[in-house]
C-alpha cells in the first residue's frame, strides 16, 4: 500500500513549531593529576591513552534527580510532537494547550529542584572534601553566585513560516522565488515528519506482534510473554497523536490508526495478559496491519 500524503490544509493555522532546551550542570571535571598517575602506573606511552574524569558531586543524587526531570520532559515532547528542522518540533494546534500545561509542570518541578540544590550547594562543597579525598579541589567548584546559571529549562511555541506574507523590501521576483523555496521546504519537512510517525507506528506494531505471543513454559503449558502496560497505553497515545496530525492528510497513517483502534477496541493490558483468545485476536490484527502497510 502506498504512502499517500496530501498537503491541502493550512499548516500556518493548524500547526505550530515548538522549541525545547534544557541544561544541567554535569559536575564532571578532568583530573589531570590523577590522569598522569594512571598513565604512569600503567606504563602508557601515549599522552591521550586515558582520561580520568571525576564527579564533583559523587555520592549525591540531586543532579541525577534534576536530570530525570529533563529526561521526562524531553520524552514527553518527543511523544507529543513530530520532528521538524533545526531542532524544532512540529505540533498540531489542538494539542498545544495540553502540552503547554504539562511542560509548565515540568518547568515548575525543574525550578524547584534546582533552587533546592542551590540552597544547599555551599554545604555540599564542604561535604565533598571527604567524598573525593585527595582529588578534592575547591577551585574546581563554580562559585555560589554562578551555580544557578549552570541550569536552564525553556520551551517556546512559534507560528509556522507563512509562505504568502513577505514584509521585507525585496523585488517581487525574489519574493516569488523565496515563496517557492519555503513551500518546497515545508512540504519536504511535512513528508519527513509523517515518515517519522510511520516508523514510530511500525516499530510499536512490531513490538506488539513480538510480545503478544504465547510461549511454552517449563511445565509444558502455554503462557503469555511478559510485557509492560505501556505496550497498550502507548498504542492508544500513538493513535491520538496520529489523529491530531490528521491535518497532514496522510491517509495510510489515518487508516492504520483506525485499524489499530478497532483491533484494541478499548482492551486493557491486563485483559491481554489473562485472556489468551483476546491476546491472539489482537496479535493477528496487528500482523495484518504490518502486512498491509509498509511501515
Amino acid at each position: 500500500m502506498s504512502n499517500t500524503t496530501t498537503h491541502s490544509f493550512s499548516i500556518e493555522t493548524s500547526t505550530m513549531l515548538m522549541s525545547f532546551n534544557a541544561s544541567v550542570w554535569t559536575a564532571r571535571k578532568l583530573d589531570k593529576g590523577v590522569t598522569d598517575e594512571v598513565l604512569h602506573d600503567k606504563g602508557a606511552g601515549a599522552k591521550g591513552a586515558a582520561r580520568v574524569n571525576k564527579s564533583l558531586m559523587a555520592g549525591r543524587t540531586e543532579l541525577v534527580d534534576i536530570q530525570s526531570v529533563v529526561g521526562a520532559a524531553r520524552t514527553y515532547v518527543y511523544e507529543n510532537t513530530a520532528e521538524w528542522a533545526n531542532g524544532q518540533r512540529w505540533i498540531p494546534t489542538n494539542r498545544l494547550l495540553k502540552v503547554d500545561k504539562r511542560m509548565s509542570d515540568f518547568k515548575g518541578e525543574f525550578d524547584a529542584q534546582v533552587e533546592a540544590f542551590c540552597a544547599i550547594y555551599p554545604t555540599l562543597i564542604t561535604a565533598q572534601a571527604m567524598a573525593l579525598g585527595s582529588m578534592f579541589n575547591r577551585n574546581e567548584f563554580p562559585h555560589v553566585n554562578e551555580i544557578r546559571r549552570k541550569f536552564a529549562f525553556s520551551y517556546d511555541f512559534d507560528p509556522m513560516p507563512v509562505t504568502n506574507d513577505f514584509r521585507v523590501a525585496i523585488p517581487a521576483e525574489a519574493q516569488a522565488d523565496l515563496r517557492t523555496r519555503l513551500e518546497k521546504a515545508n512540504t519536504r519537512r511535512i513528508d519527513e515528519a509523517m515518515s517519522g510517525l510511520r516508523k514510530q507506528l511500525g516499530d510499536h506494531l512490531r513490538r506488539m506482534s513480538e510480545r503478544l505471543v504465547s510461549v511454552e513454559g517449563k511445565d509444558g503449558e502455554l503462557k503469555q510473554q511478559r510485557f509492560h502496560d505501556t505496550l497498550v497505553t502507548n498504542a492508544y497515545e500513538l493513535c491520538d497523536l496520529i489523529g491530531d496530525f490528521g491535518v497532514a492528510g496522510d491517509m495510510d497513517l489515518l487508516n492504520a490508526k483506525q485499524a489499530l483502534e478497532t483491533a484494541l477496541a478499548g482492551t486493557t493490558a491486563e485483559t491481554l495478559r489473562v485472556d489468551p483468545d483476546r491476546r491472539e485476536e489482537v496479535r493477528v490484527e496487528v500482523n495484518k496491519m504490518l502486512d498491509a502497510w509498509n511501515f
